[in-house]
């Protein structure tokens, strides 16, 4: 017998199918010998092994034919395998395509999540360059009031000390110092005010060019 009828590679669904295959073999002065040598073999060495028995002159026509038969067998053996191979293939590819497709289903996401991510803290940023525009602006005001205010409270301390108690004190304002004041605010820097010193010499010179002005003599 060269076919067996249990194999499940032999690619044949049918037993009469298979009995008749195996009984040509046999009528024709054959056996499982050439199934056998050939059935783990590529088709091309199957064709390539009866064409040297078909090409051969001393070769009986009846064992050809019993060799074409084992071929017809081995070629559905081997169409039988290479069905497998292509089904496994295209099993694999579908599995790398799954696989790509979630691969790629999770790059969406991450992708996404990090857009959210950058818009977030892109609105952060934002949000603290306005909070610290406004923090520097009220602090530029503090910085300005404080500077007055101390100003101010040395402008009347020297009126108050002057040495000439009959002359009245010059309107000394802050007014007088406001350029010297904001040209310290533009350069972010305090300015700084004058020394108690500085600030009696120039009410003395005040006072003098006032008693020049208006001499005693003209009282």
């Amino acid at each position: 017998m060269a076919v067996d009828i249990d194999d499940p590679k032999s690619g044949f669904r049918h037993y009469k199918v298979v009995l008749f295959i195996n009984e040509e073999v046999t009528r024709n002065g054959g056996g499982p010998g050439f199934y056998l040598t050939f059935r783990s073999r590529p088709w091309k060495d199957i064709e390539d092994g009866l064409k040297s028995v078909v090409a051969d002159t001393q070769v009986p026509r009846s064992f050809k034919k019993a060799c074409a038969w084992s071929a017809l067998a081995l070629g559905v053996r081997v169409a039988v395998r290479q069905r497998e191979k292509q089904l496994q293939r295209i099993q694999q590819l579908q599995d790398q395509v799954e696989e790509h497709e979630t691969a790629t289903w999770t790059l969406a996401t991450d992708l996404q999540r990090l857009r959210e991510e950058r818009d977030e803290v892109v609105s952060e940023l934002r949000s603290a360059k306005d909070n610290l525009k406004q923090v520097k602006f009220e602090r530029d005001m503090l910085h300005r009031k404080l500077i007055e205010f101390e100003l101010s409270q040395q402008l009347l301390a020297e009126s108050q000390d002057a040495d000439y108690p009959g002359t009245p004190p010059r309107p000394l304002t802050v007014k007088e110092n406001r350029g010297t004041l904001d040209t310290g605010l533009q350069n972010g820097q305090c300015a700084v005010p004058p020394k108690k010193d500085q600030m009696a010499s120039i009410t003395v010179l005040d006072t003098l060019r006032g008693a020049e002005e208006f001499p005693a003599s003209s009282v």
